[in-house]
């Protein structure tokens, strides 16, 4: 087998590795999979996600639009995704895992303007056309990507859907060494209580703040990379990818 062909069976695994683990993650405990500390999808789950949801798009320098549509990529079960529906006029929510999807739209069957699309995992965003949104959110889902690849080819396709003018908010996790360490540590501890947390789609990658952000200069989008200040001791400083595509 050539190694093209080889990379592309590898790639298709992983992604149908990554369904698999969220679909089963879903019918098990999707609250905790999606925030752990939840156990159920509760107000204050809700609520939770919608304060985190006003702070990051803050942080990020991201006002938000009436009339703008964001893209959110890997929505889960809607934890934030009901909150970016009563900040745009018009959400379209992706997710790997067709079992959070589910529970996304029966969570959200009141917010009318919330489309939903099932990906690959792969790194492709099928079925949301070029220069489509206006924004685009992702909070604690790349770093759930399985390899380096599937991460950068998320980042073009952030780039590629992205209007002129529009706005990148992307969270990744940190390569620092203590950053590693640290969320090692954590899946140990997940483990003990019972969690899954061993596999590869939920490790994931790690991939240098320098690469993504020459990867989406590339391709138009000016980026910068910004730690989250406000984080407990015993936990890896996470990353913002903060980008605008040019005109």
């Amino acid at each position: 087998m050539l190694w093209g062909q080889r990379a592309a069976v590898t790639r298709l695994r992983d992604a149908s590795g990554s369904r698999a683990f969220w679909d089963d993650a879903a019918r098990h405990n999707a609250a905790w999979y999606v925030a752990t500390g939840h156990v159920q999808e509760t107000e204050d789950f809700f609520a939770q996600g919608a304060s985190e949801t006003d702070a990051f798009l803050r942080f990020c320098g991201i006002d938000p639009s009436s009339d703008g549509t964001v893209l959110e990529i890997g929505c889960g079960v809607g934890r934030m995704t009901r909150r970016l529906s009563e900040l745009f006029g018009s959400v379209i929510a992706v997710d790997v895992s067709e079992e959070m999807l589910c529970r996304c739209r029966n969570n959200l069957s009141a917010h009318s303007n919330v489309v939903y699309e099932l990906v690959n995992g792969d790194g492709t965003l099928e079925g949301i056309g070029d220069d489509e949104v206006d924004v685009v959110f992702s909070y604690i889902t790349f770093q759930h990507v399985p390899t380096r690849a599937a991460q950068l080819r998320y980042f073009e396709e952030c780039a590629r859907v992205l209007r002129a003018g529009g706005r990148l908010a992307v969270q990744i996790r940190s390569t620092a060494a203590a950053a590693v360490a640290l969320s090692f540590a954590g899946h140990l501890g997940h483990i003990v209580q019972g969690h899954r947390t061993m596999n590869r789609a939920w490790r994931g990658s790690r991939i240098r703040p320098s690469v993504v952000a020459d990867c989406l200069r590339a391709r138009g989008v000016t980026a910068s990379v910004r730690p989250w200040p406000f984080h407990a001791r015993w936990s890896a400083t996470q990353r913002w990818v903060v980008g605008t595509k040019q005109g």
